[in-house]
């Protein structure tokens, strides 16, 4: 009797091992040694976070933001800015909108860590049609939020009293709207 089910189903029981052995095996892929792993990565350093402008805007920033009020981070991603907000339908596809956005600096406040402004250092991509697409979808992001957005036109040298009033304005007209 067991040798009549044997040649009866043994198409099952081949396509059942077959399975035990894919599974068996599935775990043991493309485990390697560590180092086998990394050194397949195609990553290297990059050499500076920003770029010469916005190292530049950075060092008048420094000298015109309160550094015992806050701190000034660069190229902070919109994720790390703003969230979707609990309930909202269709939460990942407004998440990958602003996934891999980011604002050239932001202000945080060293007591909370919030932030309080976002800046943005306008060269001439910024004049080209989808970079002002961009540029309006992240105004409107961190508007809707409830963060200042700061546009500074990208110039040779800035007038740090001019940006410090800009930013003091940015700054004081969000904490009156709050």
């Amino acid at each position: 009797m067991l040798l009549t089910l044997l040649k009866q189903y043994w198409w099952i029981i081949l396509i059942v091992v077959a399975l035990l052995v894919l599974q068996s095996t599935k775990g043991s892929r493309n485990k390697g040694t560590p180092s086998e792993k990394l050194g397949d990565l195609p990553y290297v350093l990059k050499r500076y976070l920003m770029s010469r402008a916005e190292r530049s805007f950075f060092g008048v920033l420094e000298q015109v933001t309160d550094s015992s009020k806050y701190y000034i981070f660069p190229q902070v991603s919109l994720n790390n800015l703003v969230t979707v907000k609990n309930g909202t339908g269709s939460y990942l596809a407004f998440h990958n909108k602003v996934d891999r956005k980011s604002v050239d600096f932001a202000l945080f406040e060293k007591s909370t860590i919030s932030p309080v402004l976002a800046i943005e250092l306008d060269d001439s991509s910024h004049d080209r049609e989808d970079r002002q697409e961009r540029d309006a979808f992240v105004d409107g992001v961190l508007a809707k939020a409830g963060l200042p957005l700061l546009h500074v036109r990208a110039q040779a040298a800035y007038d740090p009293k001019q940006l410090a009033a800009s930013i003091g304005e940015a700054i004081n007209r969000q904490q009156q709207a709050s």
